[in-house]
């Protein structure tokens, strides 16, 4: 009786200590819900391939890159209005150029990046003028997310 007391206990203690840290690190999915109102669809199976940024800031400035592959297409096509054709940013005249220089300073590797020629893009811009621009590469199965923090 005594065992099975100290073992539920302690199962529950892992149980409470396993969220507790979720909690402290949430998911890439909750910060760019919590950051743009933009919720990546669970559903899609989303498996993150390539992660980098430009480090903490004081003002929480800086570039953050994210890629994923996908199990079910169907989801990640409803996301957006997704267009096949470059479109203007708010410092550069296509998405491309903007996330070319925003990748490049944080040293992303060109095997890392998009073959912009084959994907459709869609992109979201704040007050601040901060700016998201998500590529899709329905032929790989790659969902890349560039954001930039002003």
């Amino acid at each position: 009786m005594k065992k099975k007391a100290v073992l539920t206990v302690t199962v529950l203690m892992v149980i409470l200590a396993v969220f507790g840290i979720s909690r402290l690190f949430p998911s890439y999915s909750s910060v760019i819900k919590s950051n743009w109102g933009i919720s990546l669809p669970i559903k899609a199976v989303l498996t993150e391939t390539y992660e980098k940024d430009s480090g903490a800031s004081f003002h929480g400035d800086g570039v953050r890159y994210h890629v994923f592959s996908y199990k079910y297409e169907d989801y990640i096509d409803l996301m957006f209005a997704w267009t096949p054709n470059e479109h203007k940013t708010n410092f550069y005249p296509t998405t491309r150029e903007a996330a070319e220089v925003w990748l490049d300073e944080i040293d992303v590797p060109s095997d890392e990046r998009p073959d912009y020629s084959k994907c459709c893009s869609w992109s979201k811009s704040q007050d601040d003028n901060s700016e998201i621009i998500f590529f899709w590469d329905n032929n790989l199965n790659k969902l890349y997310i560039v954001e930039s923090f002003i």
